[in-house]
């Protein structure tokens, strides 16, 4: 279920930030930096593992892979990351 407090939409391009001290530290290192499209919104989530509350708006961004690891490969690769961990790229 997606949640009204969403920044991005689907279709939207957004780019992973490559450090961000006030977020959730698992967004992993190999994305850090790469620019996706959202294809999902799954809204805030709780997380009483680490008592850390509600996490900030959860997204799954769709990326290629080639653009991700290099090489000339077709496949892709979907990651689910909180928006406090994504810029909206602005094509202009």
């Amino acid at each position: 279920m997606a949640s009204l407090e969403h920044q991005l939409e689907p279709g939207d391009r957004a780019k992973v930030k490559l450090e961000n001290t006030e977020g959730n530290p698992r967004t992993p290192a190999y994305i850090r930096g790469k620019t996706g499209v959202v294809v999902s919104l799954h809204g805030r989530i709780a997380n009483p593992t680490d008592h850390r509350g509600i996490y900030p708006p959860l997204c799954t961004l769709l990326f290629d892979v080639a653009d991700v690891f290099g090489g000339d490969r077709q496949d892709k690769l979907y990651v689910d990351l909180h928006e406090d961990w994504l810029d909206r790229v602005v094509s202009g």
